[in-house]
């Protein structure tokens, strides 16, 4: 009995279609064939991670957390990576002027937190592993990229103004009344009620995430027993075939638009 979850996508060389020839394009040679087919065991909890903070490949063990966190129902991630106060290149009066953001203990600032951003998919990514000669293939169903969080400036910034006991009131007397030209705009009462609709929506939101409490992650790098128990979940487990019925020149048009050439 086959699974659902596991499909082989078969090869069409078989199926007529367009030689490259008939366009004016040279033959490509075929250097090898490859099965290829598709699971969908991790589908619902593969996500890419980008960083795009790293001008360079994250390496194993690069990033490696000390704490990690997640809120389950709005999916957001938080990565508390740890910075090395002892290099050289450490300034620790500074880490401990911004340690007070994430302490109030005199702490030096000895955490980067990378907080995940999802970003909406402009095309279907997937994620492959080639085995013994087969190319396995699983969707993968969120985008996220890692940024750095600035929330201890906030802290920072909040804990001096305090110190200074600076109250709004005598921050708007020491202000310079200043002649500026006021820009008036008016709006339809139906697009102040959307504008104001949508204002909420998003501060609802906001709340609301902010209001979920976190849960621990515990973080598994590559090279471990539990990682690699999970990437084995990329290879197919059967081999049900799925017969293309495109031709390679529709493929191609699907993917770069009209192959005749331009006539002038």
């Amino acid at each position: 009995m086959s699974s659902p979850e596991d499909i082989k996508m078969k090869d069409n060389a078989d199926i007529p279609g367009d030689s490259a020839a008939e366009y004016g394009l040279p033959e490509d040679e075929i250097v090898a064939k490859i099965p290829v087919y598709l699971t969908h065991k991790l589908a619902k909890n593969l996500h890419l991670m980008q960083y795009p903070q790293n001008s360079n490949s994250v390496k194993p063990g690069e990033l490696l957390p000390g704490v990690a966190r997640i809120k389950p129902i709005h999916g957001q991630i938080e990565l508390d990576i740890p910075l090395d106060v002892q290099s050289a290149m450490y300034n620790k009066e500074r880490g401990r002027e911004l340690g007070v953001g994430i302490s109030d203990t005199g702490r030096l600032l000895d955490i980067r937190t990378l907080v995940s951003v999802n970003i909406p998919k402009s095309c279907n990514y997937m994620a492959g592993v080639v085995q013994d000669g087969e190319l396995h293939l699983t969707p993968i169903d969120k985008l996220t990229q890692l940024r750095p969080s600035l929330k201890y400036l906030d802290r920072v910034a909040e804990k001096q103004r305090a110190a200074s006991k600076i109250d709004d009131d005598d921050e708007e007397e020491e202000k310079e009344v200043k002649a500026q030209t006021i820009q008036v705009t008016v709006r339809s009462a139906e697009a102040e009620e959307a504008l104001r609709q949508q204002q909420n929506s998003i501060a609802f939101m906001q709340k609301k995430l902010e209001e979920e409490p976190w849960s621990k992650l515990q973080y598994y790098d590559m090279g471990s027993e539990e990682s690699g128990s999970v990437s084995s979940k990329l290879i197919a487990s059967n081999r049900e075939e799925l017969i293309c019925k495109t031709s390679p020149s529709d493929y191609l048009i699907s993917v770069i638009g009209s192959m005749e050439p331009d006539v002038l």
